[in-house]
């Protein structure tokens, strides 16, 4: 028999959302539909959904039918709130794992065979099937596709085997790994189970993929591309922002379709083929159309919000400007929710062991005793009044209080302030003060200085690095700061350029055991920029990069082997060990953390939970269902266009 599997990944019987196969015998549809049907632009609603839809409970009730949400976003990349309402195999709830597109999952005894149960007559925005074809053109034409997958992902080699899939009928897939992996269950949920990772339209793609279509090259070459691969990959891009969609006519499976996209907007509307319902027959998502714009900076984002000019606003509220928010919410026809991050902490600096353009700089990084320095020289009660209203809490880079990982003392690693210890620590490595007592000095004599290069989204990072800059520099660190591009942030991370990075430490809470990247370089990105070359090592089975120390490999293997065991407590006995070495290492440095998050909400936007969690681990916004938000009647002027 199995031994212990984590709770969340068998408590499918008891989640929020079901699938209810005796709805109501007739379903109901949008008004703007229901004119396309009898305008035979469109088949019936009973004929548009799956045998078995999903039914999704409402928050507060029964929703309303119509509507355009207004949004913002600060920056040309067309974020939306409800961008991240991406459609996976499987859904994530607070509570674990439950069925989404697939109906229902089954494991082997053994942990190494997975079947997954798809919707009969469940179509893609265009109407077409979506069937196991669509996931076995990804697992044979994409994944082993050398031009388009020069890699294969460690992900789907458990054991380090590519995994085996099998079709076994148009509505059933089976999954053959060569060793236990009760871990997939998370990624066919998160990471590894959408659009692009897991399964493609096949039936739209397939012209442009140069197995069923000889002229692919060549129709590659009039778009601008060289090699047919290029163009498809351009195509296939599908699973991310609406507005980072590159082809607005490819089908999707989420509840908005790309319609049209400026270089300033983008408008998305209702998928006539959504394959979800409320407890009454009606076909979701309630609202008609989203209306995405973008701005040019925060303060222009934050204007908006103010003046009452969008109905959806969290991506980038800041709760430095919580009293702004709420002093303006009457006026603005708004409320003002506080959610609950589940970052680790906001803020985590990464000084990267591998940089090679300044090999004393590194081999400074590499002594533990400077990296705890640096984190004993923040002031983190000071970081916590100045800029979160003592509403965070100050502590190390570690998993939320909520995980089953999680100890106290990880917390409190080197959390405190104390600069005469970090002075001392300096000293101990022989890092000496320049003639003014200014700065320390390298062991060649040049001043101790560090290039912090970073992009500023989503947690206050500037305000806390302003704080930390001060705090460094009482111990005699120059911190330079470099305030870059997303794009920009990533290109450099990976290759290896950057002295010194950050970002908020996510996958702390759900996906700390499947991306336990903060403290084990398992992913060679923009996450791992306190080692890259390591990182690179690993997903290059050592082909490339450099081979990382000791720790860093054991924690390696711990990491692989919680992928595979089937004993709960030996997976959280490997995850402790984990989050113990960076406990004792410092990979990387935190500062706060477990702050709330302003998300505001226009006073008719209805079935939005007061209370909710908010982060990448569950995909945003994927607990909260926004399929089921509804715009209750009457609309307002902005809302009926």
């Amino acid at each position: 028999m199995m031994r212990k599997v984590m709770v969340i990944l068998v408590s499918i019987a008891v989640c929020l959302i079901g699938t209810v196969s005796a709805l109501a015998a007739k379903y109901n549809e949008a008004p703007m539909l229901r004119v396309k049907v009898a305008a035979g632009e469109l088949p019936p609603v009973e004929e548009r959904l799956p045998e078995e839809p999903l039914v999704v409970e409402v928050v507060e009730e029964i929703g309303q039918y119509g509507g355009t949400l207004h949004e913002a976003y600060p920056g040309p990349r067309h974020y939306e709130e409800l961008e991240m309402a991406a459609e996976r195999m499987l859904r994530i709830t607070e509570g674990g794992v439950a069925p989404n597109i697939a109906k229902d999952y089954k494991f082997s005894e053994d942990g190494k065979v997975l079947t997954l149960y798809l919707r009969k007559g469940m179509r893609w925005s265009d109407g077409a099937p979506f069937t196991a074809d669509d996931i076995m053109f990804w697992y044979e034409d994409v994944l082993q596709n050398k031009d388009l997958t020069p890699v294969l992902p460690k992900a789907w080699c458990p054991g380090g085997k590519l995994m085996e899939m099998k079709k076994i009928d148009d509505y059933t897939v089976q999954l053959n790994f060569a060793k236990p992996y009760p871990m997939i269950i998370k990624g066919l949920a998160h990471w590894g189970g959408g659009v692009t990772s897991f399964f493609l339209p096949a039936h739209y793609l397939k012209k442009y993929h140069i197995k069923y279509n000889p002229e692919a090259d060549e129709m590659a070459k009039k778009s601008g591309f060289e090699h047919w691969w290029q163009l498809f990959q351009q195509k296939s891009n599908l699973g991310g922002a609406l507005g980072a969609q590159a082809d607005p006519n490819a089908p999707t499976l989420k509840a908005f379709v790309l319609k049209e996209k400026g270089p300033n907007y983008i408008v998305a509307e209702r998928n006539p083929y959504y394959w979800k319902v409320d407890p009454a027959g009606n076909q979701l998502p309630y609202i008609d159309r989203i209306v995405v714009s973008a701005v040019a900076d925060r303060e222009t984002y934050n204007a908006k919000i103010v003046a009452g000019e969008v109905d959806l606003a969290g991506m980038q509220t800041e709760l430095r400007n919580l009293p702004l928010y709420k002093e303006s919410a009457e006026k603005g026809n708004y409320r003002v929710l506080l959610w609950q991050r589940v970052q680790g902490v906001d803020v985590c600096y990464q000084p990267n062991q591998t940089y090679k353009k300044d090999l004393v700089l590194r081999d400074i990084f590499r002594d533990v005793r400077f990296r705890r320095a640096l984190s004993l020289a923040i002031d983190r009660e000071d970081i916590n009044e100045a800029i979160y209203f003592g509403l965070a809490v100050p502590r190390q880079t570690t998993v939320i209080p909520q995980s089953e990982y999680y100890e106290e003392e990880f917390a409190k690693a080197y959390a405190q302030y104390d600069p005469e210890e970090a002075n001392r620590l300096l000293d101990e490595m022989g890092l000496k003060w320049d003639e003014n007592h200014e700065y320390r000095l390298r062991p060649d004599g040049k001043r101790l200085t560090i290039i912090l290069e970073y992009c500023e989204m989503e947690t206050p990072k500037t305000p806390t690095t302003e704080l930390v800059k001060e705090y460094w520099k009482k111990i005699g660190i120059d911190l330079r700061v470099k305030v870059i591009s997303g794009e920009l942030d990533s290109v450099r991370y990976v290759g290896n350029q950057v002295q010194m990075g950050l970002w908020h430490a996510d996958r702390c809470g759900f996906l700390f055991d499947t991306e336990p990247f903060w403290f084990v370089p398992m992913r060679h990105g923009w996450e791992c920029t306190w080692a890259p070359l390591w990182a690179q090592w690993y997903v290059t089975r050592g082909e490339e990069g450099e081979e990382p120390p000791e720790e860093a490999k054991k924690n390696i293997e711990r990491y692989e082997r919680m992928q595979v065991t089937m004993d709960e407590e030996e997976r959280i006995r490997l995850g402790k060990e984990i989050l113990r070495s960076q406990a004792e290492n410092l990979w990387t440095i935190g500062t706060v953390g477990l702050a709330p998050h302003p998300v505001i909400v226009r006073n008719n936007l209805r079935n939005v939970p007061e209370k909710a969690v908010l982060g990448w681990d569950y995909f945003w916004t994927l607990p909260q269902k926004p399929e089921q938000y509804f715009l209750k009647h009457p609309l307002l002027p902005s809302q009926e266009r």
